[in-house]
Order: C-alpha cells, then structure tokens, then sequence
C-alpha cells in the first residue's frame, strides 16, 4: 500500500459527514451503501450485526512506523459505519492480545506492505488493495449509471487495479488496462483474459469517458486529457490529476485517502 502521511488524513475524522454527503449527492449512495455494494451484500444485511461484532485497530510499529492518526480515522469510519470500534492502547503483539481480550471480532492492522481485515469468527482476511479496487469501481458504476457495456480504461495493474477490474468485469465493463510495468498488465490479463492491454497511455486517455486510476504516480492526468463527460474514480494518495482538473470535475470524481476502501474492508470482511 502506499504510505500515507499524516495531512493526507488528518481531516477524515472531521469531514465524514460532508464527504457521505457528496458521495450520496454524486452516487446516489451513501459510504455504507457503496461499500454493501461492493461487498455484494446491502446494508441492512450488514446492519444486523453491528451490536455484535465489535472492531479494533491495532498501531503497528515495524517498517517505518506508525503514521500519526491513521489509526484512529480507521476507527472512526468504522464508527462512523454504525460500528462499535476502539483503538488497543497496546502496540503490535501487545494490541493484538488486547484487542481479543476486550472481545473485538474484527481487527484492523497494517505494516507498511500491507493492510487488512481479520474476521476472527470465520477466518476470513481481506486485503485493503483488493477491497479499495473494488469499492471505487463499484463507486464508478454507480456514478456512471451502471457500467454494463460500458468501456472504462484502467491505470495500474496492481492490487487495486486488479480488484476492480474483477468487479467492474462482472458488472459488464470492458476492461482495457495500461500499466508502465507491461509484466504486470500481463500478469491481470492472464487472470482475466477478457481485459485488454493499451500500449500508449496518452493515446488512449481521449478514447474513453470513464477512468479508473489505480497508480501511484502524481500528476499524470492533466487537464488538457480531461473529456468533456469523462467520470474518474481515483482511488488513494498521490490523486493521478494535476490541481488544475479538480475545479473541472467537481461531480464526476471520486476520491479519498481512507475511506471507501475501509468500509469496504469492514463489510466485504462481514460477508
């Protein structure tokens, strides 16, 4: 996963309500009904459990170290979800036992290579690359009125990208990918042959109205690449548009640095 820093997440806690609001207002769900979707489930299902199966996230400090408020705005998605959550006081092993001890079912941790969700009931792990894949694809299908037919272009072949395109292929979309690392786009078509590999990214960016952007890389997208209808689903930190495409596309993108992947997490760990 990518390493988040301290700004890209300090205002999560403060501005769910306002951010559930323009989700609701440009998707016409809500963040728990994006991540139902996603999960394949709804959120009354989801709903039922909520008394029963509380959460914890627990700091970790290998790698690089725990980022300061990451923890507690993973908590207060949760929370924010309807859910009983609590960060462990305890770091590392020391949390883990302390999460169990004070009953949690559903533990939230990440070092800096990974980020999951445990299911302590059934055993079930979902990966936040997967899960943040298909959470803002379900978040573009819904934005773009249903992709079924639909041709998306996709940028980055990696968990992220890999996760959406098994839901946005599902959903009916016809799938063409570009990633630098050509290994990798290969590597998504051998697992989803339907998938079509681009060669130029630049080319292809004008050929298409809708965008999944799964890439690390900053910038990339300017505004001069920006369609007139294109929507964009842009999952993570750093955003792929320049600051210049944001005034363009104030109700055609989707983008966060925690939040629809966490409650995708949470409800697809449900399932």
């Amino acid at each position: 996963m990518t390493r988040l820093r301290e700004e890209d997440i300090s205002h999560i806690p403060l501005n769910l309500n306002e951010y559930n609001k323009k989700l609701l207002k440009d998707t016409g769900k809500s963040l728990g009904g994006i991540a139902a979707y996603a999960a394949g489930t709804t959120k009354e299902i989801i709903y039922n459990l909520r008394q029963d199966i509380p959460a914890a996230v627990i700091p970790i400090t290998c790698g690089e170290g725990i980022i300061n408020g990451f923890s507690i705005s993973v908590q207060r998605i949760i929370d924010f979800l309807g859910f009983s959550a609590f960060v462990t006081d305890q770091k590392d092993v020391g949390g883990l036992a302390e999460a169990v001890e004070k009953g949690a079912k559903i533990i939230f941790l990440a070092d800096d290579n990974r980020f999951v969700a445990i299911n302590i009931l059934t055993g079930k792990v979902v990966d936040n690359g997967e899960a943040t894949g298909k959470g803002y694809a379900a978040a573009l299908d819904l934005l773009s009125g249903g992709l079924r037919d639909k041709q998306v272009l996709l940028i980055g072949a990696g968990p992220v990208g890999t996760g959406a395109s098994v839901f946005m292929s599902t959903h009916g979309a016809k799938v063409f990918v570009y990633d630098i690392n050509r290994e990798q786009a290969e590597k998504l078509k051998k697992n989803l042959p339907e998938v079509e590999i681009i060669n130029n990214f630049y080319e292809a960016l004008s050929q298409y109205d809708l965008l999944f952007d799964a890439s690390p890389a900053e910038g990339i997208i300017g505004k001069e690449h920006l369609g007139e209808h294109m929507m964009i689903s842009a999952p993570g930190i750093p955003l792929g548009l320049t600051r210049e495409c944001l005034p363009l596309v104030p109700h055609r993108l989707i983008h966060d640095a925690l939040e629809i992947g966490v409650a995708t997490m949470l409800f697809d760990v449900l399932t």
